[in-house]
């Protein structure tokens, strides 16, 4: 099992934060009963798993959202009775527009290295904030509008309608998200920030046009027999009469398309960005090949050579003899990371090793898989969750790049053991003299 490293401290305070603002947002009439309770479940998720990076985008579509829905409530007086629900959200509003991005936040403790379940989570709050800034804001457009899959006029707020002001404000409300998501990113996510807001308003628009789209065709609508009119609202209408069927879906209501935006709106962001991830990688943070004066290498493999099977979880899973030389002068402890930029779901971390002292020149195969190292070394955990080396294990398919790359730092070798590489690279940043890296392959 991965390392969760859960904070029970942080998880403390995002209670009390979820707790402040769920209660606040209750008090305004934004939130339900059920919708508070909902809100505190999901911030704490939020923000005690995820912290500040994750908490920023959840506040933002929350605080945005709720007051376009304040701002403007009797412009849409008119309209309310084409909604399923009102401006004062319910637990499963909260759900379907928050509940992606809590359970990706969760992704993200057992998978710390990677920057796909944030770019997701990210990605899903645009597209929930995308849909809501188009139906606050495109019910005020002085036209009508049409209905997203044929062009045909309908009324306003009716379901699969779309219009050039709604347009703009899902635009809008997407885009913010993804400044929000540039301005506060995880720390060492390893993506450019300008492809963090393509990927982000990209995403978050296509999963509000999505929403449209299962609007206009499959999402349950009703009609009033007394009324006349179409409404999302069962089994009663406003005015009291019980609502019948008319189109969709019976089981798809708008919590159930609201879900759908998100999902979507996650799922292009995770693939596009597993995909290009060696495109938008930030040159700044990616593993450098090659160094200047300090070398690595193994008598093991050369570089860019195949690693034995021995080296590997189809052989006897131990670590390689590695060498090196060429320490810079004024280097006080010396650092290694082994990491696979290929891995699916983005770098994989198979070694953390840190606080080794600067007159080491090299390794001897089958390092133990202990916290401490004589010497004084420290190991870390690596992606599967265990203390020390994880050989290369790729799933069938094309042949994977394994990056030992070793660090010459100005700092002190009293790290604490178990820090994991996001850990470490926080700690390493500004005291790295220089680097050296040797690459294998491996191919199952």
């Amino acid at each position: 099992m991965a390392n969760l490293s859960i904070s029970p401290i942080q998880i403390g305070l995002g209670f009390g934060l979820a707790l402040i603002i769920s209660l606040a947002a209750y008090r305004l009439r934004s939130l339900s009963r059920s919708g508070a309770l909902a809100a505190v479940l999901l911030g704490t998720a939020v923000f005690g798993l995820g912290g500040l990076a994750w908490a920023a985008l959840l506040l933002g579509f929350f605080i945005s959202s709720s007051l376009l829905s304040r701002l403007f409530r009797r412009r849409k007086q008119s309209v309310e009775e084409k909604f399923s629900k009102g401006s004062q959200r319910d637990a499963a509003q909260v759900a379907a527009n928050g509940g992606i991005a809590g359970l990706l936040a969760l992704a993200q403790v057992f998978f710390p290295a990677s920057p796909l379940p944030w770019l997701a989570a990210a990605a899903a709050l645009a597209a929930a904030n995308a849909d809501t800034w188009a139906t606050e804001l495109g019910v005020l457009s002085p036209r009508k509008p049409r209905l997203i899959t044929t062009g045909k006029v309908v009324d306003k707020g009716a379901s699969g309608g779309v219009s050039l002001l709604g347009t703009l404000a899902a635009t809008g409300g997407a885009a913010f998200i993804a400044a929000l998501a540039v301005l506060f990113p995880p720390a060492d996510m390893g993506v450019a920030p300008l492809w963090v807001a393509l990927l982000v308003s990209l995403a978050g628009l296509l999963g509000s046009l999505i929403d449209s789209l299962l609007g206009a065709t499959v999402q349950a609508i009703y009609t009033c027999p007394q009324c006349g009119k179409e409404t999302e609202r069962h089994p009663l209408h406003n005015c009291g009469t019980p609502t019948v069927p008319l189109r969709g879906w019976r089981w798809l209501n708008n919590d159930a398309v609201n879900a759908a935006c998100t999902i979507s709106a996650a799922g292009a962001a995770a693939l596009c960005a597993a995909l290009l991830l060696p495109v938008i990688g930030s040159p700044a943070q990616l593993p450098v090949e090659g160094g200047y004066s300090m070398k690595i290498s193994s008598p093991a493999f050369s570089d860019g050579a195949n690693i034995p099977a021995k080296f590997t979880c189809q052989g006897e899973n131990v670590s390689p003899q590695l060498d090196w030389s060429g320490v810079p002068a004024g280097t006080r402890s010396l650092a290694l990371v082994v990491s696979d930029p290929d891995a699916p779901g983005g770098t994989f971390i198979h070694w953390v090793l840190y606080n080794l002292p600067p007159q080491t020149a090299g390794l001897p195969e089958s390092v133990p898989a202990s916290e401490r190292l004589s010497g004084g070394a420290a190991q870390g955990r690596n992606d599967f969750g265990r203390i020390g080396y994880g050989g290369p294990c790729p799933p069938p398919g094309k042949p994977h790049r394994y990056i030992f790359t070793l660090y010459a730092l100005d700092i002190d070798p009293d790290l604490p053991a178990g820090l994991n590489a996001a850990r470490l690279n926080q700690l390493m940043r500004g005291h790295i003299l220089e680097q050296a890296s040797l690459t294998g392959v491996y191919r199952r």
